[in-house]
């Protein structure tokens, strides 16, 4: 890594710091308003015709008018308005869409969405335009630092050590002394050691100031340099930045990028190194070729001449070069792939990420290159608390050699220790390389921090619960009331179901945590019979996706934080069945059902 290419890459980057385990379990387990499409039971997807037949099957269970009992007429009064509040948001176009992309906040929020003849893009349109506003200026003084510490180690005479003859008198040699390991160790040195650093603060609604500054020490010898950037946003399809040096060797890049259209895009760079020199120009083109993959073609045109200026081309190093590739992403990582050629360098590359378990990534990449030889690496990252992560990376190839990178990264602050474990290619160190440390990070993940994840999910659940019971324990309340109110519908129902020749009768229905019912109903799972009676129409029984099912009227969650499922047992033309589904999106027919 060379420091005066330093640009301010670091600051381009994306912040992709995942949520800790925690974070997110807190998030999920939150009290939250209620599901609209789950109150009314329909999917997401749902026609406003749907929506209004939903309504009225609720109006014949709650509407106020159909009891005359005061104290179910006052249930059915506060379970009413909630009904009615999810038809006239789901009937409403605009809100709708703000519910569906901001939910309940969105609806509560101050902000002008604009006048009702807009379209529904429209209407989201601006209302992001106005959230990242708002945020922009929230964000105003806020000043973000990067920073990244690399000492580059020499271990080749730890695995591979030279000690020379001691000549004790015509020409005999000494025999050698035996020396303990860390004879061994003291023979590795410090080949480089190289540090950057970045600060970025916003200057104005659009614009941001970046300094950072580089240096590097090899062998007792080094140097630096400090720049600054300062990068606007000229509107959401174009922003620009434009990079200096202040020592030398003094530098000037501008870099574009403008976005074409939601698939399409064009990047631009140019670099003036010298004002003898025209600048070294860069563009690239990119589109999206598939649902989750974007192509480009990157063109580069070197150090070049125009009219004499730049003096003569031909003894210029740097020479143009074209690059075709792809990158993409899928549900398990991310890959890349890239082909270059050039005058004086071409290559072809390819990169895998893959996603494991506990938010650990697993690397795989490899290159051929007519500069470089033939390069393959291998690394894993593990995420040890919220803001850090550790990784670990060995690479191996012609010439390249053999060398173990580990990392450790917290809150924009990066550190990395290469080691050179070999300068040519060894096989035995590349396995080693690979398997010991391998096997050490796994040992440490399945015997320490799994164990110790596992105890604070469960101490964590525990806090929630606790903390959370009074909102469990009304919703267990309005649930108990839903189904009080719907027992009537769904006794008439089951005597219609039965005297049908194909009659769907629900004979029995639990939800929870299933894994270890018996007979009993323990406190984790619920009856939810009536709840599931009253749901069957036209001897089928359907349970629309997309919402969860504690947003449904008649059911709670009896067991927070644990995984849940609902097991239906029913009979059908005088057979019976049983089914069982997780606690997402369901179709339960009884011609897809399984007979105990």
């Amino acid at each position: 890594m060379d420091p005066y290419e330093f640009t301010q890459t670091m600051s381009e980057e994306p912040h992709q710091e995942d949520q800790s385990d925690l974070k997110k379990l807190e998030q999920d387990l939150a009290p939250t308003a209620a599901d609209y499409y789950g109150v009314l039971n329909i999917s997401r997807k749902a026609t406003e015709d749907e929506i209004k037949e939903a309504y009225k099957k609720l109006c014949r269970f709650f509407h106020p008018d159909k009891h005359t009992d005061e104290s179910k007429k006052k249930m059915a009064e506060s379970r009413f308005q909630v009904i009615q509040n999810a038809y006239e948001v789901l009937c409403d176009p605009a809100k709708r869409v703000i519910y569906d992309t901001y939910g309940e906040e969105g609806l509560n929020a101050s902000w002008d969405v604009g006048p009702r003849y807009k379209t529904p893009e429209e209407l989201r349109e601006e209302y992001e335009k106005n959230a990242r506003q708002k945020r922009e200026l929230d964000l105003e003084n806020l000043v973000r630092s990067k920073a990244e510490f690399q000492l580059t180690m020499d271990a080749t005479q730890v695995f591979d050590p030279y000690e020379p003859p001691v000549f004790v008198g015509f020409g005999q040699t000494a025999a050698p002394k035996k020396k303990g390991p860390l004879h061994a160790i003291s023979k590795a040195q410090v080949q480089q050691l190289f540090m950057r650093s970045s600060f970025e603060t916003q200057i104005g609604p659009q614009t941001h100031a970046v300094i950072g500054g580089s240096m590097v020490s090899r062998s007792g010898m080094g140097g630096g340099n400090v720049l600054g950037t300062i990068r606007h946003t000229v509107s959401p399809k174009l922003w620009g930045e434009v990079t200096a040096t202040l020592l030398k060797p003094r530098m000037l890049t501008l870099k574009t990028y403008y976005s074409l259209s939601t698939d399409s895009f064009v990047n631009t760079t140019a670099q003036l190194n010298s004002m003898y020199d025209p600048p070294v120009l860069a563009v690239t083109a990119g589109r999206r070729i598939f649902s989750a993959t974007t192509g480009y073609m990157t063109f580069r045109t070197g150090e070049w001449s125009l009219f004499g200026w730049g003096g003569d081309a031909s003894q210029k190093m740097d020479k143009s070069s074209v690059s075709l590739g792809m990158a993409g992403m899928n549900k398990h990582g991310n890959y890349s792939g890239e082909l270059q050629t050039g005058i004086m360098s071409s290559h072809i590359a390819a990169e895998y990420s893959y996603k494991l378990a506990n938010q650990a990534r697993l690397r795989l990449s490899s290159s051929l290159s007519s500069e470089g030889g033939i390069n393959a690496s291998i690394g894993s990252d593990h995420k040890i608390t919220e803001h850090t992560r550790i990784g670990m990376t060995m690479e191996c190839g012609l010439p390249l050699g053999v060398i173990v990178k580990f990392r450790v990264s917290r809150l924009g602050q990066k550190a990395v220790v290469p080691i050179i474990l070999a300068s040519e290619f060894d096989l035995k160190l590349a396995f080693f390389g690979a398997v010991v440390p391998a096997s050490v990070a796994v040992a440490l993940d399945q015997l320490v921090l799994k164990p110790r994840r596992k105890r604070l999910i469960k101490e964590k659940i525990n806090e929630l619960r606790e903390e959370h019971a009074e909102y469990l324990a009304n919703r267990k309340q309005e649930a108990l009331d839903a189904q009080l109110l719907m027992a009537d519908i769904a006794e008439r129902k089951k005597k219609q179901e039965e005297n049908k020749a194909d009659g769907l009768v629900i004979v029995q229905a639990w939800y929870g945590n299933l894994d270890n019912l018996d007979n009993d109903i323990d406190e984790g799972v619920i009856d939810v019979t009536i709840v599931i009676q009253t749901l069957v129409h036209e001897s089928r029984l359907t349970i629309p996706g997309g919402h969860s099912k504690t947003n449904i009227l008649g059911f709670y969650d009896p067991c927070l934080g644990e995984r849940k499922k609902l097991r239906v047992q029913y009979r059908f033309r005088h057979r019976l069945h049983q089914v069982t589904v997780e606690d997402t999106a369901a179709l339960i027919s009884p011609v897809q059902a399984h007979v105990v």
